[in-house]
């Protein structure tokens, strides 16, 4: 059934080719864009921050919402910090004195290099088990588990060590060259990188080593969950709209007859811009795989001129999450603009309402990803998926505009209206002062030199066909500019870069897209041999195997295994025969079974007992229990030290006393 309607879509759109008419562009939203690589953004910028573009020798200062793509790399200086948002869940905050490069960025898969310097990941919302999220450190690897808070310092070259912090509830896996553990919820684990100890590693508690760094990412985290909070993720747009929490500080959400729910700028938003409109404050970037790419000045402009559509209505602009309706997911684009050449200028201005996306981009190359055509899935380095190919759908699929403009989608059952409708030209759409221009020469280079063009110039551009494939190239390349760009973008060589001679990051080399988690479990921690997997059979108790140097007594057919384990007593004496006329024997034996504390002190090391010598019957009588010196020493008391008796050799039986202690038993009174 939805196969058939495209179908018909394909030949109403065709139809009037046939009658003189111009096709614009599809007149659906639902189409995979011609790149689908995965964007991040800049959030926070403070000092000297450097970005360079894989495959280029420059390097350009980062800004405000500048986009952040795979293969990127990127620097601060002595006081530069920067935030990067992944998504509405992931921010990664990088200090001073630092070098990330962006190793892998796709949906659901994400790898950093950290060389040098210190990093803070913060994540409110992750599941392992659908993505992973791993930075490399050197001879280091990370591999967050849950939700939480993640510091890696990764010290400057030459240090020996790498220092990992996992708070906020956080679990990681950290692997090293020799070894790997899983370094739980407030605690810090210090990595031996290098030298006799390296592959070893200390923990302590984590608050021992936080510091102003982390302050201040625990205050960008309020922050961002204030904005959250207000969000209206999956009511007025998506998840894949990351970043329009921004948009409730600066304007409001009103509703209007032709469009639904649509986002209004305050005044206060707008005033301090002269002459202000959609993509007319900030300038064009080089940005692979893409190309030619906006960069906005307003903090608020990273979903609006990347997602969705501005519309003029009655007097003033407003923004909508989406072009028209949407079955699918909601693509980021580089800038959703019709952009030609007039009299030697390049113009451009917002991509009307109900315009399929422009791909003005489109001759430079095989970015990959089929031309408004979904099934591949994929596009540049696997890009986002989508289409019939594969890739997320909406989470879950918002409130949509539940009416639209006269002569639009609500009487499209009508074809001559729908051929007319798209035979519009955007004169009748967008005001002629919503045209922006810029001299051929100066594209690319310059960030502030923007002008509104002649007002019969501005109709001109507004009357013209939007070519979807043009053969033509319009825009030069990055290269082409040979350097003349404005220091505003581009900059000096840095003064903190990472030498030539990078150290190694990470446990392994990583080789391709996937994680290194699960291969370096198996190499580090199970020395590539399979975990044993003991298979019991139904309804049986599978055998404990055995502990511990010495078995525990079993007591009432269970192993015992609160008893303490004792040694049992040497025998190195044959027991001496009592008899029943040795009450004084009998009666210390007798005792000694009711003691506990001294008698297990004494029982692992028990000797023969040594009697001390024998007083002198003159002599007051005395106690002939030992001294509170160890029971087998022969030692005499302090006080009167009486003459040494060595005890016999262990071979022989212990010398027999002629009489006790006690000069005699007592004997029971006369009645």
């Amino acid at each position: 059934m939805r196969s058939t309607k495209k179908i018909l879509w394909a030949v109403i759109l065709i139809m009037p080719l046939f009658f003189g008419t111009t096709v614009f562009a599809d007149d659906v939203d639902d189409t995979i864009p011609d790149v689908t690589a995965r964007v991040a953004r800049f959030t926070f910028i403070r000092g000297d921050v450097e970005v360079r573009r894989e495959g280029s020798q420059d390097w350009e200062k980062a800004v405000l919402n500048l986009p952040v793509v795979e293969g990127d790399e990127i620097t601060t200086d002595a006081g530069g910090r920067f935030e990067i948002q992944f998504n509405s869940y992931t921010h990664v905050r990088v200090a001073e004195n630092s070098y990330l490069k962006i190793v892998g960025l796709k949906d659901g898969a994400i790898a950093l290099s950290l060389p040098e310097g210190t990093l803070n990941a913060r994540f409110t919302k992750f599941d392992k088990d659908e993505s992973f999220f791993e930075i490399d450190a050197p001879k280091t690897t990370i591999a967050v588990q849950r939700s939480g808070m993640y510091r890696i310092d990764a010290g400057k070259s030459g240090d020996s060590e790498v220092r990992v912090t996992v708070t906020n509830n956080g679990e990681a896996r950290i692997y090293s060259d020799t070894s790997g553990f899983t370094l739980k919820n407030g605690r810090t684990a210090t990595i031996k990188i290098d030298g006799q100890y390296a592959g070893e590693w200390e923990t302590a508690d984590a608050s021992r080593y936080a510091d102003e760094f982390d302050a201040w990412s625990l205050d960008r985290d309020v922050a961002i969950a204030n904005r959250l909070k207000d969000a209206y993720y999956d009511k007025y747009y998506d998840r894949d709209v990351y970043g329009a929490e921004d948009l409730d500080d600066y304007g409001e959400w009103v509703h209007t007859r032709k469009y639904g729910y649509v986002w209004r700028p305050y005044r206060n938003s707008t005033s301090q811009y002269a002459n202000w409109s959609p993509y007319r404050y900030g300038h064009w970037r080089w940005i692979p795989p893409f190309g030619w790419t906006w960069v906005n000045d307003e903090p608020w402009g990273w979903a609006t001129y990347h997602h969705g559509r501005w519309i003029y209505d009655d007097g003033s602009w407003y923004w909508t999450p989406y072009g028209q309706y949407r079955t699918s997911r909601s693509w980021w684009y580089p800038a959703l603009v019709g952009l030609l050449i007039v009299n030697n200028n390049i113009c451009w201005y917002p991509l009307p309402y109900n315009y399929g996306y422009y791909n003005y981009n489109y001759y430079y190359g095989n970015y990959g990803g089929g031309h408004h055509g979904g099934g591949n899935g994929g596009g540049q380095n696997g890009g986002n998926g989508g289409g019939s190919g594969g890739g997320p759908t909406p989470s879950p699929t918002p409130v949509m505009p539940t009416s639209y403009p006269q002569g639009g989608p609500s009487v499209f059952a009508n074809n001559d209206l729908r051929r007319a409708w798209f035979a519009t030209p955007p004169l009748l759409r967008v005001p002629p002062t919503g045209v922006v221009s810029t001299p051929l020469s100066s594209f690319g280079r310059v960030t502030r030199d923007f002008k509104t063009p002649a007002a019969a110039d501005a109709r001109v551009v507004l009357s013209k066909k939007l070519a979807i494939s043009d053969p033509v190239r319009l825009l030069p390349t990055f290269q082409e500019l040979n350097g003349k760009v404005s220091p505003e973008i581009k900059s000096e060589k840095p003064r903190n870069i990472v030498a030539a001679t990078k150290p190694q990051t990470g446990a392994m080399i990583r080789n391709g897209d996937g994680p290194l988690d699960q291969k370096l479990q198996t190499t580090k921690i199970f020395g590539d041999r399979q975990p044993v997997q003991i298979r019991a059979e139904p309804g049986s108790v599978p055998e404990r195997r055995k502990t511990g140097a010495v078995t525990h007594p079993v007591v009432n057919g269970q192993e015992n295994n609160d008893t303490p384990i004792r040694p049992e007593p040497r025998q190195t004496q044959p027991s001496k025969q009592r008899g029943d006329d040795d009450p004084v024997r009998a009666a210390p034996t007798e005792t000694r079974t009711t003691k506990t504390r001294d008698d297990r002190q004494s029982e692992p090391v028990r000797q023969p007992r040594v009697e001390a010598p024998q007083k002198q019957r003159d002599d007051p009588p005395t106690r002939s229990e030992p001294t509170r010196s160890e029971p087998t020493r022969s030692e005499p008391t302090r006080s009167e030290p009486p003459p040494r008796n060595d005890p016999p050799p262990r071979s022989e039986p212990a010398p027999s006393k002629s009489e006790p202690t006690r000069s005699e038993p007592r004997k029971p009174k006369d009645g």
